[in-house]
């Protein structure tokens, strides 16, 4: 295969990013110092420098700029400098400092794989490798902190977990149907989607406007359940075409809900908003979206609506797993190479808090979603909570098709799965060739 220049697309899960973010852009300076006046620190007091995108102002990283003032507080040995950067701005400004050897003492990182990946090779970053001790694998599975791990080395922890596919169903509609149990086997699931139809209800609220929820939220677990979670990289590695049967199943298995009436009709007219209030207004039985939906659906629920979750069933005979979910993690902070001495004793200090038990728990109040293994607080709001536990059993993370493929085939995959989901659907073997096709020029 003709080995070609790959760049990152804005793939679903950047945009989940820029919106978890984007409101801390506004109104900020492109520099906050939050650690109070840059006068000299009293003798003794450590300083260490943190350019981040937390601000105490920001709904949504909010919690994590807390954990660290609570940090400051607990430890007056150590002053924090936090200079606030907003979001739409981080990217570039992180690449030049570290180009420029200009890093902080802390950085965060707000996603790892392809974004920490160029950083950590350059050599400007500080393994954590020798604190890993405190982070053990019945508290935080390696599994959910892969994306801060480059070249076998770790260099972070990360705060947050998000995953792209979450299937929420009306509970109410789905035991008027004889369901006390949602399906955990692929057939028992279209099962469900026939009985649904057969009683004038549709079964999925989805909102495809942008293509990019069939792609995450559907093709994603699909493609995992048939072919293992290494499907992307045997792809990207030419060790697999999408043309080869187990990726054209998949497409096909797409092709079929649609034809069985799975969806609602304008699917890829409407956005993930649009669906939610389909959802929630019982007009159909489930909502197929990121583990983010559930903070809207808390919020627009009737006091009655009783919502469960479920993750993507198994597939008999596939690779896969129902226990790995496509997703991602971020709020990481990784450590300037330079660091030694009192500095670097105090930037471990720092680490140790921010992903402690009860830091992930001020996460998990927040209605944020963890990668640790810690006790969901008992004031948590009782529908995350449930997430939470069905959640619980996700033992491995997977990148979603947006996030792994190049952009042309990304955009050539939303593009054709929003055909193979509209009246005259193409043909699955032809959107595969075209998909090869995109991904060896």
């Amino acid at each position: 295969m003709q080995r070609m220049k790959w760049t990152r697309p804005i793939t679903l899960w950047t945009l989940v990013l820029m919106m978890v973010s984007v409101l801390s852009a506004c109104g900020q300076s492109s520099e906050d110092t939050a650690s109070g006046d840059s006068a000299a620190s009293p003798a003794g007091q450590v300083e260490l420098s943190f350019m981040t995108t937390w601000s105490e102002t920001d709904p949504f990283t909010g919690v994590y700029y807390k954990n660290a003032m609570a940090f400051q507080e607990a430890n007056p040995d150590i002053k924090l400098k936090i200079e606030t950067t907003p979001y739409n701005d981080y990217p570039v400004k992180l690449k030049t400092a570290a180009a420029a050897g200009q890093l902080t003492d802390l950085i965060l990182m707000i996603s790892g794989g392809s974004t920490l990946e160029p950083i950590a090779r350059s050599g400007v970053l500080m393994p954590i490798d020798d604190m890993m001790g405190n982070w053990p694998e019945d508290f935080l599975p390696k599994a959910k902190i892969a994306d801060y791990n480059i070249d076998g080395k770790q260099y972070a922890i990360p705060g947050e977990i998000s995953y792209s596919t979450m299937i929420y169903y009306n509970k109410k509609i789905l035991s008027d149907a004889g369901y006390t149990e949602f399906p955990t086997d692929y057939e028992g699931f279209k099962k469900l989607i026939g009985d649904l139809k057969a009683a004038n209800i549709t079964p999925i609220a989805i909102g495809n406007k942008t293509g990019s929820i069939l792609a995450a939220s559907l093709l994603s677990p699909l493609n995992e359940r048939i072919s293992g979670p290494d499907v992307y990289t045997k792809l990207a590695a030419g060790e697999m075409k999408f043309t080869d049967p187990e990726f054209v199943e998949a497409l096909t298995d797409v092709k079929e809900l649609y034809d069985m009436g799975a969806f609602n009709t304008d699917l890829n007219n409407i956005d993930n908003v649009q669906a939610t209030d389909l959802f929630l207004s019982g007009k159909t039985a489930m909502y197929l979206d990121g583990s983010w939906g559930a903070k809207q659906i808390s919020k627009d629920k009737a006091a009655d609506f009783e919502a469960g979750f479920a993750l993507f069933p198994a597939i008999a005979g596939g690779k896969g797993s129902i226990s790995a979910v496509p997703g991602g993690t971020n709020q990481g902070v990784v450590l300037n190479a330079k660091l030694d001495g009192a500095k670097k004793a105090a930037a471990e200090k720092f680490l140790k808090f921010m992903y402690s038990k009860e830091s992930y728990q001020n996460v998990i109040k927040d209605g944020n979603m963890v990668p640790a293994n810690v006790e969901t607080p008992s004031d948590v709001d009782p529908l995350f909570s449930e997430m939470m536990k069905v959640s619980s059993s996700v033992t491995r993370l997977y990148p979603v098709f947006d996030a792994a493929m190049p952009a042309t085939v990304s955009t050539a995959a939303k593009n054709g799965l929003q055909g193979l989901t509209s009246p005259g659907a193409a043909d699955p073997k032809s959107l595969a060739a075209e998909l090869d096709k995109e991904l060896n020029q």
